[in-house]
């Protein structure tokens, strides 16, 4: 008897310890997925100062061009915005938000074939609202705004413009794995801790023994990860030493990717601290009712 259960258990840690990997895969799967959206992206424009870089590098061209801020303001006085209002465009804290967006699609299209990316509803918006506010500020500008949106809108349908196709961009990137990166389907995953779960509960013959082999993971993971998010200065310097021309580029990107790491670990550990407190709870009111009969 003592054998079976020794093996049981041993399943039970074993189930533990898959859960566990699985909890960091997890983490910096959503960690990486992260990166490419609106928000994350906004700040690595405004921290890497990407409206200052040359076009053709940003796109992995070889010739030398214009930088991006150039080729804005180039787009904008061919769509008709007047220069103060695009002056005020560019050096509002807007802008970056909207690449960010612009981006995040340019991303999309660049690893998943879609369509040429095109800035939201909501980006298109608030590009509007800066240019009216802009307006109503130069006095001196007699233009309706009706018209002026109708030129930004105009605007941002040139933006496609920037982007080259697709195939000029990939060159000689891993596009298939990272594009297995960004489309993986992590609900596998936690169907698969699920799964372990349920081995836990027929090992040990408990339906509330598993939260306990599934808090252990999450405060262990958790804490690691909020550790190695909270080294950026140690990590930057590692990284800039061995690329040290990409310092503008990958100083503000690993410091991004750090804070989110930190901030899952936060959240990971601190739900697996829940998590036992509540197997704890549990286990104390069973011992209490089984001493009781």
């Amino acid at each position: 008897m003592n054998i079976f259960m020794s093996i049981r258990k041993a399943f039970a840690i074993s189930s533990s310890i898959l859960i566990f990997l699985l909890i960091i895969a997890l983490v910096f799967l959503y960690s990486g997925k992260s990166l490419v959206n609106r928000e994350n992206l906004s700040d690595y424009i405004e921290d890497a100062e990407i409206l200052n870089m040359d076009v053709n590098v940003i796109f992995n061209l070889e010739e030398s061009g214009i930088t991006l801020k150039e080729k804005i303001y180039q787009l904008g006085l061919e769509s008709n915005i007047p220069e103060n209002v695009l002056e005020d465009i560019i050096r509002s804290k807007e802008i970056n938000i909207i690449f960010g967006d612009f981006f995040s699609n340019t991303i999309n299209y660049l690893v998943n074939g879609l369509d040429k990316p095109q800035l939201s509803n909501d980006s298109i918006n608030k590009l509007i609202e800066v240019a009216n506010i802009s307006l109503e500020n130069h006095i001196n500008l007699i233009m309706e705004q009706e018209r002026l949106e109708e030129y930004v809108r105009i605007f941002c349908n040139k933006l496609t413009d920037i982007v080259p196709e697709r195939y000029e961009v990939i060159g000689d990137l891993p596009i298939t794995s990272i594009q297995m990166f960004l489309n993986f389907d992590q609900t596998y995953l936690y169907l698969i801790i699920i799964i372990l779960l349920v081995i836990i509960m027929f090992c040990l013959w408990s339906i509330y023994k598993p939260i306990k082999y599934l808090a252990i993971p999450m405060i262990v993971s958790g804490v690691m990860f909020a550790v190695l998010g909270s080294m950026n200065n140690f990590i930057n310097d590692y990284v800039i030493s061995n690329l040290e021309g990409l310092k503008p580029l990958i100083s503000p990107l690993v410091t991004i990717l750090l804070t989110v790491i930190f901030k899952n670990g936060v959240l990971v550990s601190f739900s697996g601290i829940f998590l036992l407190i509540v197997y704890v709870v549990i286990n104390r009111i069973a011992i209490n009712n089984h001493k009781t009969k």
